[in-house]
Protein backbone atom coordinates (compact mmCIF):
# COMPACT_ATOMS: atom_id res chain seq x y z
CA UNK A 1 0.00 0.00 0.00
CA UNK A 2 2.81 2.03 0.81
CA UNK A 3 4.22 1.42 -2.77
CA UNK A 4 0.80 2.92 -4.35
CA UNK A 5 0.87 6.13 -2.25
CA UNK A 6 4.29 6.70 -3.11
CA UNK A 7 3.80 6.10 -6.97
CA UNK A 8 0.60 8.71 -5.96
CA UNK A 9 2.02 11.32 -4.79
CA UNK A 10 5.25 11.31 -7.48
CA UNK A 11 2.48 11.35 -10.40
CA UNK A 12 0.43 13.78 -8.01
CA UNK A 13 3.68 16.37 -8.17
CA UNK A 14 5.06 15.92 -11.06
CA UNK A 15 0.54 16.69 -12.58
CA UNK A 16 0.94 19.49 -10.94
CA UNK A 17 3.83 21.19 -11.54
CA UNK A 18 2.94 20.34 -15.25
CA UNK A 19 -0.21 22.13 -15.12
CA UNK A 20 1.14 24.96 -12.78
CA UNK A 21 1.04 28.67 -14.91
CA UNK A 22 4.49 30.21 -15.45
CA UNK A 23 5.65 31.94 -12.17
CA UNK A 24 8.59 34.26 -12.35
CA UNK A 25 11.57 31.90 -12.47
CA UNK A 26 9.81 29.49 -15.13
CA UNK A 27 9.29 32.82 -17.11
CA UNK A 28 12.76 33.96 -16.45
CA UNK A 29 13.92 30.46 -18.10
CA UNK A 30 11.74 30.29 -20.95
CA UNK A 31 12.61 34.13 -21.58
CA UNK A 32 16.35 32.45 -21.59
CA UNK A 33 15.58 30.42 -23.71
CA UNK A 34 13.85 31.95 -26.11
CA UNK A 35 16.85 34.52 -26.18
CA UNK A 36 19.01 31.87 -26.80
CA UNK A 37 19.05 32.58 -30.75
CA UNK A 38 15.32 31.95 -31.24
CA UNK A 39 16.15 28.21 -29.97
CA UNK A 40 13.14 27.93 -27.04
CA UNK A 41 12.15 24.79 -28.44
CA UNK A 42 16.12 23.55 -28.26
CA UNK A 43 16.29 24.61 -24.53
CA UNK A 44 14.36 21.65 -22.70
CA UNK A 45 16.39 20.88 -20.51
CA UNK A 46 15.75 24.84 -18.98
CA UNK A 47 12.06 24.07 -19.71
CA UNK A 48 12.54 20.84 -17.46
CA UNK A 49 13.62 22.57 -14.42
CA UNK A 50 10.07 23.72 -12.58
CA UNK A 51 9.01 19.93 -13.07
CA UNK A 52 12.32 18.24 -11.52
CA UNK A 53 12.52 20.88 -9.04
CA UNK A 54 8.83 19.84 -7.59
CA UNK A 55 9.79 16.30 -8.31
CA UNK A 56 13.01 16.27 -5.88
CA UNK A 57 11.12 18.31 -3.16
CA UNK A 58 8.53 15.34 -3.36
CA UNK A 59 11.38 13.01 -3.22
CA UNK A 60 12.91 14.38 -0.56
CA UNK A 61 10.00 13.83 1.59
CA UNK A 62 9.61 10.45 1.51
CA UNK A 63 10.62 7.32 3.48
CA UNK A 64 13.06 5.06 2.19
CA UNK A 65 10.68 2.43 1.05
CA UNK A 66 8.33 5.05 -0.64
CA UNK A 67 12.14 6.25 -2.49
CA UNK A 68 12.76 2.81 -3.14
CA UNK A 69 8.96 1.82 -5.14
CA UNK A 70 9.82 5.30 -7.40
CA UNK A 71 13.49 4.69 -8.15
CA UNK A 72 12.76 3.57 -11.34
CA UNK A 73 10.48 6.79 -12.27
CA UNK A 74 13.44 9.05 -11.05
CA UNK A 75 16.28 7.31 -12.76
CA UNK A 76 14.32 7.62 -15.95
CA UNK A 77 13.38 11.42 -15.41
CA UNK A 78 17.07 12.64 -14.01
CA UNK A 79 18.46 10.88 -17.32
CA UNK A 80 16.23 12.74 -18.99
CA UNK A 81 17.21 15.78 -17.51
CA UNK A 82 20.86 15.36 -17.71
CA UNK A 83 20.27 14.35 -21.16
CA UNK A 84 18.40 17.44 -22.33
CA UNK A 85 20.44 19.40 -20.27
CA UNK A 86 23.63 17.72 -22.75
CA UNK A 87 21.60 18.81 -25.63
CA UNK A 88 21.03 22.39 -24.65
CA UNK A 89 24.22 23.07 -24.35
CA UNK A 90 25.43 21.33 -27.43
CA UNK A 91 22.82 23.48 -29.42
CA UNK A 92 24.90 26.99 -28.75
CA UNK A 93 27.84 25.01 -29.19
CA UNK A 94 29.11 25.21 -25.36
CA UNK A 95 31.48 22.25 -23.77
CA UNK A 96 30.89 21.41 -20.19
CA UNK A 97 33.05 23.33 -17.97
CA UNK A 98 35.09 21.17 -15.04
CA UNK A 99 32.34 21.60 -12.72
CA UNK A 100 29.19 20.50 -14.46
CA UNK A 101 31.59 17.35 -15.26
CA UNK A 102 32.48 16.55 -11.79
CA UNK A 103 29.02 17.04 -10.88
CA UNK A 104 27.64 14.93 -13.95
CA UNK A 105 29.68 12.09 -13.22
CA UNK A 106 28.66 12.15 -9.48
CA UNK A 107 25.22 12.17 -10.76
CA UNK A 108 25.59 9.11 -12.82
CA UNK A 109 27.12 7.23 -10.14
CA UNK A 110 23.99 7.95 -7.72
CA UNK A 111 21.79 6.60 -10.54
CA UNK A 112 23.99 3.40 -10.80
CA UNK A 113 23.79 3.25 -6.77
CA UNK A 114 20.89 4.29 -5.52
CA UNK A 115 18.95 1.32 -6.67
CA UNK A 116 21.36 -1.36 -4.36
CA UNK A 117 20.40 0.63 -1.03
CA UNK A 118 17.28 0.78 1.39
CA UNK A 119 17.01 2.06 4.79
CA UNK A 120 18.83 5.12 6.31
CA UNK A 121 21.55 4.76 3.55
CA UNK A 122 19.00 5.31 1.05
CA UNK A 123 17.39 7.88 2.75
CA UNK A 124 21.38 9.59 3.25
CA UNK A 125 22.22 9.11 -0.40
CA UNK A 126 19.35 10.51 -1.92
CA UNK A 127 19.82 13.89 0.09
CA UNK A 128 23.18 14.15 -1.26
CA UNK A 129 21.96 13.13 -4.51
CA UNK A 130 18.83 16.35 -4.65
CA UNK A 131 21.34 18.69 -3.14
CA UNK A 132 23.92 17.92 -6.65
CA UNK A 133 20.95 18.00 -8.97
CA UNK A 134 20.07 21.12 -7.45
CA UNK A 135 23.28 22.40 -8.14
CA UNK A 136 23.95 21.31 -11.74
CA UNK A 137 20.72 22.51 -12.21
CA UNK A 138 21.60 25.72 -11.32
CA UNK A 139 24.54 25.63 -12.96
CA UNK A 140 23.54 24.48 -16.02
CA UNK A 141 20.47 27.54 -15.78
CA UNK A 142 23.46 29.95 -15.23
CA UNK A 143 25.26 28.93 -18.33
CA UNK A 144 22.26 29.34 -20.55
CA UNK A 145 22.08 32.59 -19.46
CA UNK A 146 25.36 33.64 -20.61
Amino acid sequence: MRTIHGILILAAVTLAACGKKQDASQAAAADTAVGMGGMGKAMQGVQMMPMMRAHLDSLGAMEPAQMGAVMAAHQGLASRMMDAMRADMRAVNMKPDSAWSALSDSLRQDLAELPGLSGAGLKTRMQGHIGRMQRIMALHQGMMRM
